[in-house]
């Protein structure tokens, strides 16, 4: 592997203290996937330790390791310190939604253990009732108002400590004149846009490089939280309604019959009753028709227990039962809402849509009790056609057909579906009338690490280069590259550290200094607790690590999920609370804040610290920038990585490969 030179910069120059009384003692668990990642990790644990903290780093992969901590721990597990087998805190990234609705990742309701993405269980009064207010309030300004008062609190309360907000640059080398605009215009969440891909004089076939294998956890959209597997699943079925780009943002008609100015849904005066009316006409990829029956079938397995969704909370929440999705014709269902949703069309009418003549039959599921078990859905080849057992393969309504999969060269291929319906802008004939749908295999293939990556991109053995494999960090390679073959954009997406808000120290704060004060005192316990969060989050320096480390290629986070730059106050997410400015780096007010929850700095003797400040090296930022940054999709994706695991807690980061 080739290093970048050996760079160092100084943070603030400072005297290290030798640790704190009493003594406060966590562990930073960090995935293996992503060397940029562990690189950054091992900065923020020596510039903790320097203000005192006893921080060890743990490195495992995610799969089974970091999802039996903390992303789908067994209920014995909830809530509980790394040392007895849960987390403290959790380097991670996500690659979010569009729009500001931080309910389904904090609320109470949405626990993991319940099929939510609350992973880091935030019980918090205020946090639910304004993330409440949030989606029930259809004012446009409004809600964007609460959206402002909930990030502040976010912002103060810190259940997540963000890092940075990401900009990723992708590469490519394809025969597809609009490759450049495409992927400017289409990336996550309004991701893959193969179809959109001008035609070529000279290829029929894209190759599409990913550094996480797809299908990872699935291509069943429901039962998976893989950005990776979106790569497939994306191009295999449809929605109701899809998110038209990443510019505009608007939410467009897809298996719901209208136009962008005239969409096929309507909601009645008690703002709970939405119609929604089929595209006729549409076919699955097996030729069967597309009725309202399937769509009522997918929402209710998706609220079976037994399907085993991660993300079935919060449609259960809204939907509020298999009841109330009532089909009143072939071409039309109507949802009965307990309540109004302000995000119905982005949230709910975006799911894939399952078909119901293949998964609603007696080989995906057993009669237990007089309940259907949908269980053997997630194992079967319809959803792991890399290696189900059982069933057939997956089929959707989408513009690619699922193929084959190739075990040897870990690569997915899909084919051209020459039978994909009609609707505006994207739709067959609105394709073929641009010159575009011009892709007819489609492969999708794993390469992990970069460097094995950009030698695939560089002898035209694949055409693209995925946005995860931090192709800023290879500035060599991107100046070699030139600039008509690369694309950038702000990212929605974030890397932070989430807290185990069920920590006897730093969640409930009941184990403090401060909190054994005033016994049986919450109030106490939370803000000392708090305190220490915020301490953290000024012991982390965003700023290095985005200059040093990412080349610039980033924004210092306020929090998650709303994303924005705050220096140029300009919103990527509706809602960014542009008043608010990142935590800066500052030990003094980090010591000071530990002080508050009763903890005193113990002198250190005279050290490397001393004499130079703290250090931080980045030698750690591989040219290979190998597994590349893996995300989960909060709300629509987790990864799926293995790899060995690490244990190390030296006082400076290794300065050859990444631990």
């Amino acid at each position: 592997m080739i290093l970048t030179p050996l760079s160092i910069f100084p943070a603030n120059a400072v005297t290290c203290a030798g640790g704190l009384s009493p003594r406060l003692h966590f562990t930073l668990l960090v995935p293996t996937s992503n060397p940029a990642r562990r690189a950054w990790a091992a900065i923020v644990q020596n510039s903790l330790q320097c203000v005192g903290f006893d921080v060890s780093r743990q490195e495992f992969p995610f799969s089974p390791d970091i999802f039996a901590r903390a992303l789908a721990p067994p209920p014995n597990i909830v809530g509980k310190t790394y040392d007895q087998g849960g987390f403290d805190i959790l380097f991670v990234g996500y690659n979010l939604v569009i729009d500001p609705d931080p309910f389904q990742l904090y609320d109470s309701s949405q626990f993991a253990s319940l099929g939510g993405q609350n992973y880091y269980l935030w019980n918090n009064t205020q946090n639910d009732q304004l993330g409440r207010q949030i989606d029930a309030t259809l004012d446009h300004n409004a809600r964007l108002n609460l959206v402002n008062q909930w990030q502040q609190l976010a912002y103060d309360q810190l259940p997540s400590i963000p890092l940075l907000y990401t900009h990723e640059i992708v590469a490519f080398d394809s025969d597809y004149s609009n490759a450049q605009s495409i992927f400017s215009v289409y990336h996550a969440p309004a991701w893959p846009p193969i179809e959109h891909l001008a035609n070529s004089t000279t290829s029929s076939k894209f190759i599409l490089a990913q550094t996480g294998q797809a299908p990872g956890e699935g291509v069943v959209p429901e039962l998976s939280t893989s950005y990776y597997d979106l790569a497939i699943s994306g191009e295999i079925f449809s929605p109701l309604a899809l998110r038209n780009d990443t510019i505009f943002k608007t939410m467009i008609p897809d298996l719901a019959k209208g136009t962008p100015t005239v969409p096929g849904w309507s909601v009645a005066s008690d703002n709970k009753t939405w119609t929604v009316n089929i595209r006729p006409g549409v076919n699955w990829q097996d030729g069967q028709p597309f009725t309202a029956t399937d769509v009522k079938f997918t929402y209710d397995v998706y609220q079976n227990a037994t399907l085993g969704s991660n993300t079935s909370a919060l449609i259960q929440s809204v939907i509020g039962g298999k009841n109330n999705v009532v089909v009143t014709n072939s071409t039309q269902v109507v949802f009965h809402l307990p309540k109004p949703y302000a995000y119905f069309v982005q949230n709910i009418l975006n799911a894939a849509e399952l078909p119901a003549h293949i998964l609603n039959q007696t080989a995906f599921y057993s009669q237990l009790g007089g309940k259907i078990d949908y269980s053997k859905i997630g194992n079967s080849l319809f959803n792991r056609p890399d290696i189900g057992v059982g069933g057939v393969l997956p089929v959707g309504t989408g513009p690619y057909i699922w193929s084959s999969w190739d075990a040897a060269t870990t690569t997915a291929h899909l084919v051209k579906n020459n039978n994909y319906y009609d609707f505006n802008d994207w739709g067959k004939s609105a394709l073929v009338a641009k010159n575009q749908f011009g892709v007819k295999d489609y492969y999708v293939k794993t390469i992990i690490g970069s460097d094995a990556a950009i030698t695939a991109l560089s002898n035209h053995e694949v055409d693209y280069l995925d946005g995860q494999y931090h192709l800023e960090t290879q500035q060599n390679f991107l100046t070699s590259w030139g600039p008509n073959r690369e694309t950038n954009y702000d990212a929605f997406g974030v890397q932070e550290m989430g807290v185990n808000m069920m920590h006897p120290i730093l969640g409930t704060g009941v184990g403090t200094p401060y909190a054994q004060q005033y016994p049986g005192n919450l109030t106490a316990a939370a803000n000392a607790a708090k305190w220490i969060r915020q301490a953290i989050s000024y012991a982390t320096p965003r700023t290095q690590i985005i200059s040093g480390l990412l080349n610039g290629a980033g924004v210092e986070a306020i929090t998650t999920p709303i994303v924005g730059n705050w220096h140029t106050g300009q919103s990527v997410m509706e809602g960014f609370n542009t008043a608010l400015q990142p935590y800066p780096y500052d030990l003094a007010k980090a010591a000071q804040l530990l002080q508050q929850a009763g903890y005193t700095q113990i002198a250190a003797p005279a050290s490397f610290f001393d004499l130079y400040g703290i250090y931080l090296v980045s030698a750690v930022v591989i040219a290979a920038v190998a597994v590349a940054a893996v995300y989960l999709l909060r709300v629509r994706g987790r990864p799926m990585q293995t790899q060995g695991s690490t244990t190390t807690s030296a006082p400076l980061p290794p300065t050859t490969t990444p631990p």
